[in-house]
């Protein structure tokens, strides 16, 4: 029962160490090191069910404060969770730790957590744990299939019980009985009578883990173990019987056995003798498994001896000299011409020849240093071996004083270090290279950097460093997976070695993030627009993974040193500034970094304080612009735009602030409130006899948000709204992005009976079969072509084909940015349902709009 106890609490250590296992790699995300936590928690998310081994990830700033729990969809508010005395022993030592079991109220059982550091720029800043559930530890339990009437626990470094076979909810959570925690305060294994939580009297077997400090118990019933000991004498007979019996048996085949128990002692021995591993096998007959062991015993004196001599051969390595610094005659042993392939000569003549010149002058300077002050010396220093190569060396060095205390002699070792050192630059060179791609990893980029920094700013060099990110890379992972997203990844890495020089650095960043440094060029930006227009092409050809044909472009951002920057830091930030700014332009371009782009970028920074500002304090105001019904030129219903006020008067138009509100993620929190000021407004207009459909833009991150349907639900619900009043807009473009997704989010919103229309219809690239798909119910021509069906055919050509496909659809077509009477009438006159525009209004404030409807109506 001790090795029961003794495979329970390994099994039980296997499970902990697997969830910090996952902990551990899952800390090591590019996702989470840079801080895409939507991307994490969907990858965390995916490990967890995957792996099988707990039920949830939660993340932990160096403030304590919970900020991702997988258990809840991204985005959804975190009830407060205080922070538990194993997490601040993760933030204070950078090791891991678990938890002993706990509660938390969104749980129906305790929960243990398992936390491990997650370690970024050298700091740990956050603290990953992964919770496990009761029902994990019953799993194991019930994996060794003990006897039903057998109570084997879990028992956390506490003494709890955090995983029962019997009566699971009952007792989690409890402490064990008194007499069983008490023997295991005494002893790490052993067995003890005692009584379990139900009053069972039991014979305990435990076992507490010195990894772990938890502790598995076993215990057999009393009355189990006395019924099996008073069994009526007729089964003991019956049993010699059978054992006579038996007996007879096995002598028939005894002989058989032995002899094929000694031939399974060929293969270790035949092993043995060739310097092989020997495996040694159980035999199941005494005498062979007495010679078996003595195999055993011989192998491991033979791996010893092979120890010894490798050691041997280690110390071989290590040569004497000494050097009378009267004379400057300098001797050396045998070993030590051995082990440099040459006779070493006087240290007058070692410079360029038996040492290297950096190292002849480091030894040099060392040794002078040695004889002024008596004192010796331990350098690494490079030596020219004989067969030509350059071998790595240790050098330690003594000095003999005279009685007068001058030196008179330097005598010290010389030992080859060169595996030594190849180990190093190999561990160096894994630590400095991505391990998917095999380029220079971030650190690596940032060193190099330095470097060619060092040289510009002394006026020796001048280049380029291009910041390049790719564009569509998110889709193929979510489409179809990390493993063919990597094998991307690994493509995207051999093209930009292909678009640039040896001399030329390529290194990942992280993620989809690449950077090529170009080190010796022109002042006039040629050579790095060529470069950058040659990666462009280069990346946008198909990419071929396991028979699919995928397609991704790039982004790229370019800064000069030292024009640009003088710092690494500052480099790599102008750089993707213009990277980023490439990417609101249009995408698969580049761009070199101005200091207007800082301008930008300095104003983009006041907007998302401004921004933060009237979400905490109210400065958002919606505006609304009529929507008219062309064939009876009533008003219908109101597209709600929002605009952001500065106190004073001065309004910023959603053009300006939305972009960052959706680079910054305060886009779910304004479309929120747009969503609950809009259904509040018309609340108050129903009130006043004014039934009007509203209107509601949604931008493109806003649409994708995992809540956003959902949180649609519940403002619909909380606000009494009625669902048919309102109209989602989203734009032709969001909705292909990925039509699949977008259909999915679609039904979900139009299964809450909200109407649905696609915006700024005809800018996109919309394909007929995709459309068709959409539960869409109004098509909205953008104004850009209404603006100029008046003088340009292409202009009247598109918008007929859409108001045409409308019909087909039969779906309402919604004319916006109408501005004169010609525009509305060469819309009825082709069958468009609905206008809007300066024609009627601008879009108003919602007291002025609710006069203008009055006096429309009296009118």
């Amino acid at each position: 029962m001790i090795h029961t106890a003794r495979a329970l609490a390994q099994a039980v250590d296997g499970h902990l160490l697997r969830v910090q296992a996952t902990a551990e790699a899952l800390a090591t995300a590019d996702s989470l090191v840079q801080g895409h936590f939507e991307r994490f928690h969907e990858r965390a998310q995916k490990a967890i069910a995957d792996a099988g081994i707990g039920s949830n990830v939660v993340l932990r700033n160096n403030a304590e404060q919970l900020i991702l729990n997988t258990s809840k969809e991204y985005g959804a508010p975190l009830p407060p969770q205080p922070s538990r005395d194993h997490v601040r022993r993760v933030f204070a030592t950078g090791q891991p730790a678990a938890s002993d079991l706990f509660k938390v109220p969104q749980y129906k059982h305790p929960i243990i957590s398992l936390d491990v550091p997650v370690v970024i720029d050298g700091v740990v800043t956050y603290s990953l744990g992964i919770g496990v559930l009761p029902e994990h530890f019953q799993a194991i339990l019930k994996a060794q299939d003990l006897p039903s009437d057998w109570v084997a626990g879990i028992l956390d470094s506490g003494g709890t019980i955090v995983g029962r076979n019997l009566s699971l909810d009952e007792f989690i959570g409890k402490k064990a009985s008194n007499k069983l925690l008490e023997a295991m305060m005494t002893a790490p294994e052993g067995a003890v009578e005692a009584t379990t939580n139900e009053g069972i009297s039991t014979l305990t077997f435990y076992r507490r883990s010195p990894v772990t400090g938890w502790s598995v118990a076993i215990g057999i019933p009393q009355d189990s173990i006395s019924d099996a000991l008073s069994a009526p004498r007729t089964s003991l007979a019956l049993g010699v019987i059978a054992l006579f019996v038996l007996g007879l048996t096995l002598a028939w085949f005894k002989g058989g056995k032995i002899a094929r128990s000694f031939n399974v002692l060929i293969a270790p021995s035949a092993a043995l003798g060739a310097g092989a591993p020997a495996i040694i096998p159980h035999t199941g007959i005494q005498e062979a498994d007495k010679v078996a062991a003595a195999l055993g015993r011989a192998s491991t004196l033979l791996n010893a001896k092979d120890a010894q001599l490798l050691e041997a051969h280690r110390l071989a390595r290590i040569g004497t000299w000494s050097w009378d610094v009267r004379t400057g005659q300098v001797t050396s042993s045998e070993s030590l011409a051995a082990v440099c392939g040459r006779e070493v000569p006087p240290f007058a003549e070692q410079r360029g020849t038996f040492l290297t010149e950096e190292s002849w002058d480091c030894v040099n300077t060392a040794a002078q240093e040695a004889i002024r002050t008596g004192k010796g010396y331990d350098l690494e220093i490079q030596v020219n071996h004989g067969s030509g190569s350059t071998i790595w060396m240790n050098a330690k060095c003594e000095a003999v004083q005279d009685e007068r205390g001058e030196v008179i002699e330097l005598h010290g070792t010389l030992q080859d270090i060169s595996e030594r050192k190849l180990s190093e630059r190999q561990i160096r060179d894994a630590a400095l290279h991505d391990i998917l791609t095999g380029l220079p990893n971030r650190a690596l980029v940032m060193e190099y950097c330095e470097h060619l920094l060092a040289a510009a700013n002394r006026g020796h060099s001048q280049g380029a460093l291009l910041f390049i990110d790719l564009d569509r890379f998110k889709p193929i992972n979510d489409l179809y997976g990390h493993e063919t997203g990597d094998e991307v990844l690994k493509e995207i890495s051999n093209r930009l070695l292909a678009c640039t020089r040896d001399e030329d650095l390529v290194g990942r960043l992280g993620g989809d993030e690449f950077v090529v440094i170009l080190s010796y060029i022109n002042a006039d930006r040629h050579r790095a627009a060529v470069v950058a227009r040659h990666i462009i092409d280069s990346l946008s050809r198909p990419i071929s993974v396991n028979g699919l044909e995928l397609g991704v472009s790039a982004s790229i951002g370019i800064s000069y040193f030292p024009h640009h920057a003088r710092d690494v830091g500052g480099l790599i930030h102008t750089a993707d500034l213009a990277m980023y700014h490439c990417k609101k332009t249009g995408k698969a371009s580049f761009r070199f970094y101005t200091t207007e782009l800082e301008k930008q970028a300095e104003e983009e920074i006041l907007i998302e304080l401004r921004l933060k500002k009237a979400l905490a304090q109210g400065g958002f105001r919606l505006h609304y612009q009529p929507v008219i019904d062309i064939k009876s030129g009533k008003l219908i219903g109101a597209e709600a735009l929002v605009r952001l006020e500065d106190g004073q008067g001065a309004t910023l138009g959603p053009d300006r602030f939305v972009p960052v509100a959706e680079a910054t993620g305060l886009i779910a929190d304004l479309g929120q409130w747009v969503v609950e000021e809009a259904c509040r407004q018309h609340r108050i207009w129903l009130r006043q006899g004014m039934a009007l459909t509203i209107a509601i833009n949604v931008s493109p991150l806003q649409f994708r948000h995992p809540t956003f349907a959902k949180k649609l639900g519940e403002i619909i619900s909380e606000t009494g709204m009625s669902p048919g009043s309102i109209e989602i807009e989203v734009t032709e473009s969001a909705v292909m992005d990925d039509v699949n997704e977008a259909v999915d989010i679609l039904n979900r919103i139009k299964s809450l009976g909200v109407r649905i229309a696609l915006d700024d219809f005809g800018t996109g690239y919309s394909s007929l079969s995709s459309l068709t798909s959409l539960p869409l119910d109004k098509l909205k021509v953008d104004q850009s072509f209404i603006r100029h069906i008046e003088r340009d055919h292409a202009s009247r050509a598109v918008t007929e084909a859409i108001l045409s496909l409308g019909r087909s659809l039969r779906l309402d077509v919604h004319g916006e940015g109408i501005e004169s009477e010609y525009e509305l009438q060469y819309l009825s006159e082709h069958g468009c349902n609905q206008a809007q525009g300066y024609l009627f209004s601008r879009p108003l404030p919602a007291h002025e709009f609710a006069l203008w409807c009055r006096q429309r109506e009296a009118a």
